[in-house]
């Protein structure tokens, strides 16, 4: 696996200042002005990397880029043969780029719902200590951000590029009366994408944000109380990927999923299977 980890996404949002004040009062991140950035309002951190999320105006809300850390240059250059022997357009990160990112290399492309993915290496961490501003500690690492989950029509396109050419694995799917997920992994963390079938709409489904502990999952449920915070799915456990989870309703309308638990994924063992239902709870909220 060349791909590493889920480093960084970009979310645009039609009110920046309302989800920078839901990141920091509900999730638990710290947010920084983005300084010199044009497009960007706010950075969101949540341990010792500059940034793992960015804030930036859009009409309608949703994740706009998606940034995934390779292990060196040569991992870089590896991964751009790849992408064009597969008819991908790739293009060279301009040095104001990289600085933005705050990394040494970076090539990006079109992937999947026209969303501009990344490919960066050489990461450079903060000088200050991340504090969360409510003391949550994020379970990041090599296991990354979390994991993104998105909408599309075109579900198989998206799982066959992440798996032939990106090189994900299929950790497995999840055939609900909802929708079938299928679940993409790269590291110890299940999956670090995910991809349901819609023809209503295309977009954001949610993204993860994984706590430390079953306590904080619950802190979080009770700060959704507080802030008047609209719940997408109750506290339940998921049966494939093992989180101890709810979901709730972002400031830009996709979901935020915060839990704690989630199962490391052993390459030599791992079997991909289908499920059909939860070990219990996450009832949808209408």
């Amino acid at each position: 696996m060349t791909i590493q980890s889920l480093g960084y996404v970009g979310i645009g949002t039609p009110d920046s200042t309302a989800w920078a004040e839901y990141a920091r009062t509900v999730i638990g991140l710290a947010v920084e002005p983005a300084g010199s950035e044009k497009a960007v309002r706010y950075h969101l951190r949540m341990d010792q990397h500059p940034f793992r999320m960015w804030l930036a105006e859009a009409q309608s809300g949703g994740v706009t880029v998606i940034g995934w850390e390779v292990r060196d240059p040569a991992a870089i250059d590896e991964m751009t043969v790849r992408l064009k022997e597969a008819g991908i357009d790739v293009s060279v990160g301009t040095d104001e780029e990289c600085r933005e990112r705050q990394v040494s290399r970076m090539v990006h492309f079109q992937g999947p719902l026209g969303i501009r993915t990344e490919l960066f290496c050489g990461r450079r961490l903060a000088p200050s200590q991340f504090v969360s501003p409510l003391g949550v500690d994020f379970v990041t690492g090599e296991q990354g951000l979390g994991h993104v989950v998105m909408k599309t029509p075109h579900v198989q396109e998206a799982v066959d590029f992440y798996c032939d050419v990106l090189g994900f694995r299929l950790s497995d799917t999840a055939d609900y009366p909802w929708g079938t997920f299928h679940f993409l992994g790269c590291n110890p963390r299940h999956h670090s994408i995910a991809f349901i079938r819609s023809y209503k709409n295309e977009g954001t489904h949610h993204i993860l944000c994984e706590v430390t502990s079953p306590e904080e999952v619950g802190r979080a449920l009770d700060r959704t109380r507080e802030h008047d915070v609209k719940l997408m799915a109750t506290l339940g456990k998921h049966a494939n990927d093992g989180m101890f989870s709810f979901y709730m309703t972002s400031p830009a309308g996709f979901g935020i999923e915060i839990g704690a638990g989630g199962v490391q994924v052993d390459e030599s063992t791992w079997v991909s299977r289908t499920y059909t239902a939860d070990i219990w709870g996450h009832h949808p909220v209408a």
